[in-house]
């Protein structure tokens, strides 16, 4: 459910971050104040999805230059590692890591990896960095894990192998108190909505203005979705 600039993008992915992400795809700090709306409370389906060219290259503010203005800067090996997650290049990101490449490198806003391939349901790379003990539950700066990235989209069978791995149903971020199973209901995907109540998530988990997922569901006109979280 849930563009901004990129160090907010894959918080909020297509997230409640394309409404999640996320939540850059995910993503949020001073999102009021870019949004031009201050008064106004931020909720799952503010942050929709970013598409992937929109997280790896997002547009610059009206009035700063541009890469047609000034060379881009170089990008460090860790940057590189990360795009390929992203991307799902699975050799791409062995290939970093046997170069000495971290494979539990942050960026700036202390996301991993793990994080960005979770995002776009890339399964076998996360899978990967699994079998490399990376830490599932890894909070960013916004309080997000990758879990609650992969519940953004139609990302069911990561969402799954995630869940498999241990990582927590019930964690909520730092912004708002958003919760895997609330990204999730505000972009309407009921498999991952599905496989989130069979991990024991909480329907009636409010956020931190009293909204459920039921809510977001509902304002975003997801029956189905509304109608299995009522059961």
């Amino acid at each position: 459910m849930l563009g901004l600039m990129q160090n907010n993008l894959l918080q909020t992915r297509r997230v409640p971050v394309r409404s999640f992400s996320v939540s850059s795809v995910l993503i949020l700090g001073s999102a009021l104040g870019l949004l031009g709306c201050e008064s106004k409370r931020l909720s799952p389906e503010d942050f929709p999805r970013r598409e992937r060219e929109e997280v790896l290259a997002p547009q610059a503010p009206e009035g700063m230059a541009t890469s047609e203005d000034v060379p881009l800067p170089e990008k460090s090996p860790e940057d590189n590692f990360r795009e390929a997650a992203m991307m799902g290049d699975l050799a791409g990101v062995k290939r970093f890591v046997g170069q000495g490449v971290d494979v539990s490198a942050m960026d700036e806003n202390q996301r991993t990896a793990l994080q960005m391939a979770a995002f776009d349901g890339h399964t076998p790379v996360v899978e990967w960095f699994l079998s490399q003990n990376v830490e599932v539950d890894h909070r960013d700066s916004f309080g997000r894990t990758a879990l609650m990235y992969a519940s953004t989209a139609d990302n069911a069978e990561t969402v799954k192998m995630l869940l498999d791995a241990g990582a927590a149903v019930d964690l909520v971020d730092s912004e708002e108190h958003f919760s895997p199973l609330m990204f999730a209901a505000a972009e309407g995907q009921m498999a991952v909505v599905e496989l989130l109540l069979e991990a024991g998530a909480d329907p009636t988990k409010a956020d931190i203005d009293g909204e459920t997922a039921i809510d977001f569901a509902s304002n975003n006109g997801h029956t189905e979705v509304v109608k299995r979280l009522k059961q």
